[in-house]
Parts: C-alpha cells; sequence; structure tokens
C-alpha cells in the first residue's frame, strides 16, 4: 500500500493566528486620532424613547460587515478616497444603555475626543437620537454650524417634558441650545403621516429650510443639490443621513420605515452632490439589521459611508 501524501504545513507567527475585530472596509482599528485624517466610528445606540422598531443598536457591526462587499468595490474606484485620506476605524463608542443623558455625554465626549485632534468624526448609528450630542461636539469646536438632514422625518417636534430626549426632538434641541446656524439648516425628504404638517410648520417656525419629499421629486436632485451649495456656501456643516429617506420597499431595515421614500439611486447621486462643501462632521443612521433580513439596508448604508469618503477626500 502506497503510503499517504504528506503536505508540508509551515508554522505560523502567532500574531497572525488571530484575526482583529471587524473594521469598516477592513480599515486600521485605532483610537490615534492624531494620525488620521477622518475616524469612522460605530455608536451602538437605539434608546431614543420613540422608536417604532427597536434594533438600530446593530447598525454599527451589520453596516462593517456589509463593507466587505462594499470593499472588494471600492478597490477599482479611481480616485481611490484613500490615495488622498488616512482613514481609521475607532470601533464602538463605549454608552451606558440604561442612561439616555449619560449615553449623550460618553457620545460628545467621543467626538470632541477626535475632533480635537483635527480628525473628522463619521458615525455609523444607532438611531437618530445620536446627531444632537455629536451636534453639541462640533459646537464646542466650529461655533454654530449648518444642518443637511436627510430624513423621512424632521426629528423636530416640540419637547415632551415626560420624555425630553428621543429620537423625534434631537433637532429641535439643537437649535434651541443654540448649536445651529438658522440660516443654513435643511430638512430634506420629510413625509408620511408620522410627520404631518403640524411637524413640519414646527420645524419651520424654529427656522428651519423643510423639502418635503413631494418638492424633492419636483425639483430633481440636481436641483436640489445647488439648492444645498446656496443655502449652505462655506459653512461649517454637519450632515445627518437617516436611511428612511429611502422607500422602505427596497430599504426595509430602519428604525421608522415611511412609505413614498427616494430611490437608492437617487440617495446616493445625493451623497455624491455634497462634495465642495465644508463637511466637518456626518453620520448615517437607523439601519436596523432585525428588520434587514437580506442585508440589503446595511448594503446600502456601507455604500453610502464609502460615498461620502469619496465626498471628503
Amino acid at each position: 500500500m502506497a503510503d499517504s501524501p504528506t503536505c508540508s504545513v509551515e508554522k505560523m507567527d502567532k500574531n497572525k493566528l488571530f484575526a482583529t475585530p471587524l473594521t469598516f472596509l477592513n480599515l486600521a482599528l485605532s483610537n490615534e486620532f492624531k494620525d488620521a485624517d477622518i475616524a469612522i466610528f460605530g455608536i451602538p445606540y437605539d434608546c431614543g424613547r420613540d422608536p417604532i422598531r427597536f434594533g438600530s443598536r446593530q447598525g454599527p457591526n451589520a453596516i462593517r460587515h456589509a463593507s466587505i462587499l462594499t470593499g472588494e468595490l471600492i478597490k477599482d474606484a479611481s480616485p481611490s478616497p484613500f490615495d488622498t485620506k488616512r482613514v481609521i476605524d475607532a470601533g464602538n463608542v463605549q454608552l451606558s444603555l440604561e442612561n439616555i443623558e449619560q449615553a449623550f455625554v460618553q457620545i460628545e465626549d467621543a467626538v470632541t475626543t477626535i475632533v480635537n485632534e483635527n480628525c473628522l468624526p463619521f458615525a455609523i448609528g444607532g438611531d437618530g437620537a445620536i446627531s444632537l450630542p455629536q451636534m453639541r461636539a462640533l459646537h464646542k469646536k466650529h461655533g454654530e454650524i449648518a444642518i443637511v438632514h436627510i430624513d423621512a422625518h424632521t426629528d423636530a417636534w416640540p419637547i415632551d417634558s415626560n420624555t425630553p430626549f428621543t429620537n423625534a426632538n434631537q433637532f429641535t434641541h439643537a437649535m434651541t441650545e443654540g448649536l445651529i446656524d438658522q440660516s443654513a439648516a435643511l430638512h430634506i425628504g420629510t413625509r408620511g403621516p408620522i410627520n404631518a404638517n403640524t411637524a413640519i410648520k414646527h420645524a419651520r417656525d424654529m427656522g428651519y429650510e423643510v423639502i418635503p419629499i413631494e418638492q424633492y421629486f419636483e425639483m430633481g436632485v440636481d436641483k436640489v443639490v445647488q439648492y444645498i451649495h446656496q443655502l449652505v456656501a462655506d459653512k461649517p456643516v454637519f450632515i445627518c443621513y437617516d436611511m428612511d429617506f429611502f422607500d422602505p420597499a427596497m430599504v426595509p431595515g430602519v428604525a421608522t420605515p415611511t412609505p413614498g421614500g427616494a430611490l437608492p439611486s437617487e440617495g446616493i447621486v445625493l451623497m455624491r452632490g455634497l462634495k465642495g462643501l465644508n463637511i466637518v462632521g456626518m453620520d448615517i443612521n437607523t439601519t436596523t439589521p432585525l428588520h434587514d433580513p437580506a442585508g440589503v439596508s446595511a448594503n446600502l448604508a456601507a455604500t453610502l459611508i464609502a460615498e461620502g469618503l469619496g465626498v471628503l477626500s
């Protein structure tokens, strides 16, 4: 009987035996913000007290997983955002989920740490409430900031003393706290029975410009982009991109699905159109994996983040 063939197995270096934690696009996991231009980081938070569906705390890791496919596609990008920018993944903010106010302090401290090293924060949510502590940190660095909020809802409802902090009133807090430049504050894509005329009126009364989805469709993406640049000009601007901007028939894995939204292709063009703005912070929020069985919502979110990196490069 012939001897069984043997194969030569090289003993692996012990440093190669264990994989590092999953990061966005397999970026370096690092908190050395002084050595980076852009820091992607997760905010696994969904305790805004007013969601229709929980689960967006799982969004950051689901989007990182989806970015494995996105990474294969971005390798062919020319120019690549990594040609001009040093990008890291800082991991997830450690949060006290049982205490909203404490969690907000932790998020604000994390963003402050990033911006104090002259690094741009790019957050992966998490529900929409995460935008408020980010805006507080950005205001400390830049003063009043412009806002481009892409969302099916204004998130600018009146504040209820019984539930003062929700994922429906963060932009009310931001305006009343003096964080926002009232001359350059824009909501895009509002619609649906949840966002009735009362909510739109309240946002406008505070000084926000509002482009409801019907007006967005009538104008078209190119004219909306032109208006954004006209309104914001060279002011420091925070971009808040809520995934429920998209129609839930195509992007179901969101916290507050509202029919009648935009197509994924339109949302990608809209993101690309933000290039040239003086962006000082950005987030992609409300991806909810529990309601995204095929992973299409996480995949689109990962694609938008990759496109966002291109915008920032």
